[in-house]
């Protein structure tokens, strides 16, 4: 073969190439299908910079596809986050593919299993560790929230005709208890009777600072030891009463002056009647 049949040779091979690779460069999957890379790279507008995966053009194949404010790669997409350990210190929950602050508001901490704490700066925070920590004068840091100082801790912090209620001082109530009576010769408690003490049951425990003497009296008719008998059964029949109402034993002190102390001084069944009474004092 001649030198000259040679050249034509190597020509016509490289004009069959030139030829294939234009064909083949022309013949392209319809997007987004693809062979490589280069075929998704080539879609006329691409600017995502595509990746052939699985011979479709996605956004991405792997995680390294993605750029590094979406480093994950999940079903082609790039995301954020898969998990919290793929957020940054500052956003440390992954929720819905997003990083996300710890709390936005004071319920978000409850759902982080802080309960009690607040947002403070999107971090769930304790209101305060110590006292200083509330700013106020008038505030106090307690089991780490700030609540009002408290002004009394007992009755004994408050004034005069004042008790310690809820941390403050306030003026007493009014406590008025009110005389029972009973039927002659008799120290059962009458139905009327029983709504008085309903009241002063009431009254005292308002006032648990006072503790009631219960005074058992009686009409001038039986003999003095016989009426200081019963003066103590009425006593002891109003205490029992008021003990069933929850009024502890230790605020209640009994005692009988029999027919010593009238309030009414007639021979009449109205004047004994007054007398046949038990009073209340504090």
């Amino acid at each position: 073969m001649t030198h000259r049949n040679i050249l034509k040779g190597l020509l016509l091979t490289a004009s069959l190439v030139f030829l294939l690779s234009l064909v083949l460069t022309g013949c392209r999957p319809d997007f987004p299908k693809c062979r490589d890379n280069d075929d998704c790279a080539a879609e006329e507008g691409n600017t995502t910079k595509m990746k052939c995966c699985m011979e479709m053009c996605q956004e991405c194949c792997e995680d390294p596809d993605c750029p590094k404010e979406m480093p994950r790669c999940k079903d082609n997409r790039c995301v954020e986050c898969l998990e919290n350990k793929d957020c940054p210190e500052d956003k440390p929950y992954c929720e819905s593919e997003k990083c996300v602050y710890e709390c936005e508001i004071d319920a978000d901490c409850a759902r982080r299993d802080k309960a009690g704490m607040i947002c403070k700066d999107h971090k769930c925070q304790w209101e305060c560790e110590t006292d200083e920590d509330c700013g106020d004068a008038d505030k106090e840091c307690k089991d780490h929230h700030c609540v009002m100082k408290c002004k009394c801790q007992s009755d004994e912090d408050c004034p005069e005709g004042k008790m310690c209620d809820s941390c403050e001082c306030i003026d007493k109530p009014q406590c008025e208890l009110e005389t029972i009576h009973f039927d002659f010769d008799r120290y059962d408690l009458r139905s009327s009777d029983r709504e008085v003490l309903d009241r002063n049951a009431q009254c005292m425990q308002q006032r648990k600072d006072i503790t009631v003497t219960i005074e058992g009296n009686c009409d001038e008719r039986g003999t003095t030891g016989y009426n200081i008998s019963l003066g103590d059964k009425r006593a002891k029949a109003a205490r029992r009463y008021l003990e069933n109402l929850g009024i502890p034993r230790s605020r209640l002190k009994t005692i009988s002056y029999g027919e010593e102390r009238p309030v009414c001084n007639e021979h009449t069944e109205d004047c004994y009647e007054q007398n046949r009474r038990c009073e209340f004092k504090y």
